[in-house]
């Protein structure tokens, strides 16, 4: 790898280092991974279910206006779920605005949560991806393929396992990827999103495996696709396996 030094502050170092020892990570770990979070992702032309489209940026007051302009187009067919109706809270609201209480304000926008980045975004598409090429790349390689690959666990390895619900990141992209799967994109993966696997709650933290196997299948799959082959070949998975801690 090459090595690229930065100068920072005390209080940024400090702060880095703080945030990379609660994760268990090393430092320059924690540093590389949140730059490929935060780079802009290579477009995948060959991956046909990714959202795409250009990126649009909506303050609170903006996606708060838009809800309830659907809201409002439900209501008026008679289809607006009874749990997005609470006709007390609407008059407390409108209390609330007429009365200009500034203080109470952010009640208003209860229900919007912080918008997640478009980066974080393009990471669980290319989770998904990842595991997508993997599975299709096994079932390829048929019952003697799997055993040129030499693992015992390769298919626990090989799996996604959802992401930590109790943990404030991986939580924004569980919800994500449960959106995803319920508009049927990724829809192979449904099956790590049942009731049987707690709705892809893994219960510990997946991020940090997941970029370690992302750092080895990125350039070897934009090298596969380079050479018109839609799957890894049984070396190719085997490095993308073992990246896994």
């Amino acid at each position: 790898m090459a090595t690229v030094t930065i100068r920072l502050d005390d209080d940024t170092r400090d702060r880095l280092a703080a945030a990379a020892e609660a994760r268990g990570l090393t430092l320059s770990t924690y540093i590389r991974d949140a730059l490929e979070v935060h780079l802009e992702l290579e477009p995948s032309e060959d991956l046909e279910e990714r959202p795409g489209g250009r990126a649009v940026v909506l303050t609170a007051y903006e996606r708060k206006v838009l809800q309830m302009l659907h809201r409002i187009t439900l209501a008026t067919q008679g289809d607006l779920d009874t749990s997005y109706y609470d006709a007390e809270g609407e008059v407390r609201m409108i209390k609330l605005l007429e009365g200009g209480f500034t203080g109470e304000y952010d009640q208003e926008f209860a229900d919007i949560d912080e918008s997640m980045p478009r980066a974080e975004c393009e990471l669980v598409w290319d989770i998904l991806d990842m595991f997508r090429v993997i599975r299709a790349s096994v079932d390829a390689l048929g019952e003697e393929g799997r055993n040129l690959l030499g693992m015992e666990d390769a298919e626990r390895k090989g799996t996604f396992h959802g992401f930590d619900l109790n943990d404030p990141q991986e939580s924004k992209l569980l919800a994500y990827a449960r959106y995803l799967i319920a508009t049927d994109r990724w829809a192979e993966q449904a099956e790590a999103f049942s009731r049987e696997n707690d709705g892809g709650n893994s219960h510990r933290r997946m991020l940090p495996t997941y970029r370690a196997m992302l750092r080895v299948f990125k350039p070897l799959w934009r090298e596969a696709v380079r050479g018109a082959r839609w799957h890894l070949s049984p070396e190719d998975l085997k490095r993308v396996l073992l990246a896994r801690p």
